[in-house]
């Protein structure tokens, strides 16, 4: 993959004569697709975060439509959940970069259309998803105001990025004790002693004799940090 640094800026609400949809709003762009939940009422003088959730191998994205179908109303905030093109994101399984487009263009889109607040952008990522999320953060140095991760087994960084610093971003990442798949002591550990030695704040979620499965408790205990962080 030739490029992670986002061509991207924040807008204004664009002024249109019909509302934008809330709810369940489907976003697709060529074999590309995503879901945007919305709260179902969207005040204009406000703004709002902006969560995207990423997939791990295997597009697991309807499940976690699901998982994030109450979080609008309850957190009054807009998840966006893409699909990957191929069965993993693009940074993982090659090719031309079909999925970071199609983040440029979603993310571009809902600026367009809905309220977002450009100081609250978060990602959160499963396995490959949160490797995805990892190095978009890395490679975008302070766009994305928090990156919540559950087994992320690598980042990288696209080079275009190095020489330019910025410590705004948070972590929080969670690992099972039993992964199969990411060792704890071999890759969940010196994933947070990196991300910290390179100055950034982490907040490291042990799971007790968790395997590579998402426990119940990591997507609502992540979110209650990234709130309480913010309040």
């Amino acid at each position: 993959m030739e490029r992670m640094t986002l061509d991207l800026k924040h807008r204004a609400v664009e002024e249109r004569e019909e509302k934008s949809p809330t709810g369940f709003v489907q976003i697709e762009q060529k074999e590309a697709r995503g879901v945007l939940l919305t709260p179902e009422e969207i005040d204009p003088s406000r703004i709002y975060p902006l969560f995207t959730v990423f997939h791990g191998a295997g597009r697991q994205d309807e499940m976690l439509v699901k998982a994030c179908r109450d979080e609008p109303e309850a957190r009054e905030a807009f998840f966006f959940i893409p699909r990957s093109v191929a069965p993993t994101w693009d940074l993982i399984a090659g090719g031309q970069g079909e999925d970071f487009a199609f983040l440029e263009f979603a993310w571009d889109l809902i600026y367009r259309r809905y309220p977002i607040d450009p100081f609250a952008q978060c990602l959160i990522g499963y396995s490959d998803g949160a490797s995805y999320a990892l190095s978009l953060s890395l490679s975008n140095p302070g766009f994305f105001d928090a990156v919540l991760c559950w087994a992320a087994g690598f980042a990288s960084m696209d080079r275009r990025a190095l020489g330019r610093t910025s410590r705004r971003t948070r972590f929080y990442l969670e690992y099972g004790t039993h992964d199969e798949l990411f060792s704890f002591e071999q890759v969940a550990r010196p994933m947070q002693e990196q991300l910290k030695k390179a100055g950034y704040t982490v907040e490291f979620s042990i799971d007790e004799g968790g395997r590579h499965w998402p426990s119940r408790d990591f997507q609502p205990q992540a979110l209650n940090w990234y709130f309480n962080y913010r309040s």
